[in-house]
């Protein structure tokens, strides 16, 4: 497991952010679908495990079943945060008298701060000297705060904090996110389920006011929940600051980043966005390279980057050279994983003649044992998907794996039954595999040679079959050009990892 200051986090402010007991909500109603603000406490309410949740709203005695007070220094207690999505006028108001309660954390979804000119950055100002005043921290403004799966944890089971307006897949991941797009950090931490990225933690950060990301990546530092990061950046304002940070983070826990500016058109929609200034792609590509951080300006590199390498902190599989072993049904994605392979810095080398031979009692006719394995017209799943891959990882001779020949059978059953045709023996054993379970054995080996083993094949992503793998944390990609990408990825921060002399 990685080592973590597990102290420094339990004092943190951030962490209290992340996990209040008592908290009040300023902006929500009964009508979910009318204000962005009921939707948000609809989605605090649906995470469970709140001692006390306290809607603050000047007529309604009662907003979605919880007793409602018209100031929060009405209140019987003192909450742990203040959430607060009201108009931007008043929202410098209701601070003040947060601070008067002696409420110390809150989070300001409000926009019409400097975002939108003078005027909001007059506001700004109010806010910041508030906030000082008080001696209070907040997210934001224009924010949509936080999700934490692990809220509650270890104590209690199910329970999650989500003040996002969608409602989040819970689960207690190890991918922590950081981003200056509210949009960015909600559907980031929706594709949980659909392509199995674990997100256990996510914050919009809006404006940094007060909290910025390099606060959060010194929390996330030490976070012993966190083994994976990713940031969406606008801007940077502590560069120096964020550059040591990430610099003592990356070698332990990855980093993976995309930075939105670099171009005229981006910068605008920057300024408008968050009121940030960016700056060249050039200076941002410097800093990453310098740090140690994965960049991508591609949301589905991202997103499967960050998949990668939350399965390798899992099962510790960081290659340890660029050698790659390719097992294929078909000679067509076979050379075109080879070529792909090859374009991004990996080796394909012919196997030894040894080890062909290990290969050739199973082979069809048709079949190769060079590199790639060709198996097409194969007999045997379980032989290609398990038999293969661990003669593999035994033989010392590849660092990494890609099998393709996964394929949607239960759909591809139902078509021939519901056709009247009768269906085979091979298809028989595709389903008894899948109902046995092919992930466990593999998950095994995984463990055992800390070597990977990507699979892929053309399947849906909603397919039961697709969904064993993910939700038992195999590898497994629907696009045949992603296994070879994401192992060219995690080779080259393996690589970066041993130049620094980390050992897991």
């Amino acid at each position: 497991m990685i080592e973590n200051d597990s102290k420094s986090v339990k004092n943190n402010y951030i962490e209290q952010i992340l996990n209040p007991k008592k908290i009040c909500v300023f902006g929500a109603n009964d009508n979910l679908l009318g204000t962005m603000g009921s939707m948000q406490l609809r989605n605090i309410i649906a995470g469970g495990g709140f001692e006390e949740i306290y809607p603050i709203h000047p007529r309604l005695e009662y907003v979605q079943g919880f007793k409602a007070y018209k100031s929060v220094l009405d209140l019987p207690v003192i909450p742990d945060l203040a959430f607060i999505i009201l108009p931007t006028r008043v929202v410098p108001t209701v601070m003040e008298e947060c601070g008067q309660k002696g409420i110390k954390n809150l989070i300001i979804t409000s926009g019409g701060f400097r975002e939108v000119g003078s005027d909001g950055i007059e506001l700004s100002n109010q806010i910041d000297i508030i906030a000082k005043q008080y001696n209070m921290r907040f997210i934001g403004p224009n924010c949509l705060g936080v999700f934490n799966g692990w809220y509650g944890y270890p104590e209690k089971e199910n329970t999650f904090l989500n003040t996002f307006w969608i409602y989040l897949p819970h689960k207690r991941g190890n991918i922590s996110i950081v981003s200056q797009s509210g949009t960015i950090a909600a559907q980031t931490a929706w594709y949980t389920n659909d392509l199995g990225v674990n997100v256990g933690k996510s914050i919009s950060v809006g404006n940094e006011r007060s909290i910025d990301i390099v606060d959060l990546l010194e929390y996330f530092k030490n976070d012993p929940q966190t083994e994976v990061i990713g940031l969406y950046i606008e801007e940077v304002k502590r560069g120096k600051k964020f550059i040591k940070l990430a610099k003592e983070i990356s070698p332990k826990k990855p980093i993976v980043a995309i930075y939105a500016g670099g171009t005229n058109a981006a910068a605008r929609s920057i300024m408008s966005h968050t009121g940030s200034i960016s700056g060249d792609d050039k200076i941002y590509e410097a800093i990453f390279k310098e740090s140690g951080i994965i960049s991508t300006n591609s949301i589905s590199d991202f997103l499967y980057y960050l998949r990668t390498l939350s399965q390798a902190q899992t099962y510790n599989f960081f290659p340890k050279g660029k050698r790659i072993g390719i097992i294929t049904d078909s000679g067509g994605p076979g050379a075109m994983m080879t070529k792909t392979a090859e374009l991004y810095g990996l080796e394909v080398p012919e196997f030894s003649k040894r080890l062909q031979d290990e290969f050739s009692d199973d082979l069809p006719k048709t079949g190769s044992a060079t590199n790639p394995i060709d198996v097409t017209f194969h007999e045997n799943f379980l032989t290609m998907l398990i038999k293969f891959p661990k003669i593999l990882m035994k033989s010392g001779e590849v660092d990494s794996i890609i099998v393709f020949g996964i394929y949607d059978f239960d759909e591809v059953m139902d078509v021939v039954e519901s056709s009247g045709g009768k269906v085979d023996e091979q298809m028989k054993q595709m389903k008894q595999l899948m109902d046995i379970g092919v992930v466990n054995p593999i998950k095994k080996l995984m463990k055992k040679y800390h070597i990977p083993v990507f699979y892929s094949g053309p399947i849906p992503y909603r397919s039961p079959w697709m969904q064993k793998f993910i939700s038992s944390d195999v590898p497994i990609f629907s696009l045949w050009d992603y296994p070879t990408k994401c192992l060219a990825m995690l080779t080259k921060y393996s690589e970066y990892r041993q130049k620094v002399s980390y050992s897991k």
